[in-house]
């Protein structure tokens, strides 16, 4: 399912502005912040190292979303230096905001074909797909490396975030496994569900849209926030047009 929408067709209204830019971003570095500061509060005693599944689960999907969403409006240069750097800590070695958004701009040029920078994702059965989305962040920093290089820029900004991310494994000592496997499992799920799970139907490969009953989309507005709901449900007028807002999405179609 492919095409692309008129853009004069679109309300200007529907359309991203520099205040959605200030909203995600805000946003991003909140989910970010509540992340984190959950860890500490775990680390201290003040609240069980298991309730961090929780957190991870309701909150990666949520800085994922806003993240996502920036992309389409900022680019690295218009973005704070903690949003540029992109220290959700998933890895030792991983790829900065410069790099994601480039990846994200040409898997939507080059949709679910060979060309397609996600399209490892999208390959073999659901099992290999849900696999290869848990090793995103590798496989997307050693297939970048591979096709891209490197530059000053980017190994500044991965040798900040390995040290961030051993600071985090020395700091955190015994309740690092309760962060670390919530949060791999809560982003490659999202990968899943974002990419494998709109983007395929049975072996047919294109940009779908998803439906729910309204209780699951109820449940899963409260886990994971409006947005998310909207993205996934009306993915394929986000590939028609990035321009439209994601809260209207629904209103655009």
């Amino acid at each position: 399912m492919r095409g692309e929408m008129n853009h004069s067709a679109v309300p200007a209204a529907h359309l991203t502005t520099q205040t959605d830019a200030v909203r995600y971003r805000t946003l991003s570095l909140v989910w970010l912040a509540l992340i984190y500061l959950h860890v500490v509060i775990a680390l201290v005693g003040w609240a069980p190292s298991w309730s961090l599944i929780f957190s991870m689960g309701a909150l990666v999907p949520r800085w994922m979303l806003s993240i996502h969403e920036l992309f389409h409006i900022s680019n690295d240069r218009e973005v704070d230096p903690l949003t540029r750097l992109l220290p959700l800590l998933l890895t030792p070695f991983q790829l900065g905001y410069r790099e994601h958004r480039n990846i994200h701009f040409r898997h939507h040029r080059y949709m679910a074909t060979p060309l397609d920078p996600e399209y490892f994702q999208l390959r073999g059965s659901k099992l290999w797909g849900f696999i290869n989305a848990l090793t995103v962040p590798e496989q997307s920093f050693f297939r970048w490396i591979i096709q891209q290089g490197m530059d000053a820029e980017l190994i500044r900004g991965m040798l900040l975030r390995l040290a961030v991310f051993v600071l985090l494994v020395v700091v955190s000592e015994s309740i690092f496994l309760w962060y670390w496997l919530p949060i791999r499992l809560a982003y490659g799920i999202s990968s899943f569900s974002f990419f494998y799970c709109l983007h395929r139907r049975g072996k047919s490969y294109g940009v779908y849209p998803q439906k729910f009953s309204r209780r699951a989309a109820w449940l899963f507005a409260l886990f994971f926030g409006h947005d998310s709901l909207m993205a996934t449900c009306h993915h394929d007028l986000h590939h028609a047009n990035p321009a439209i807002a994601v809260r209207h999405l629904a209103a655009s179609r």
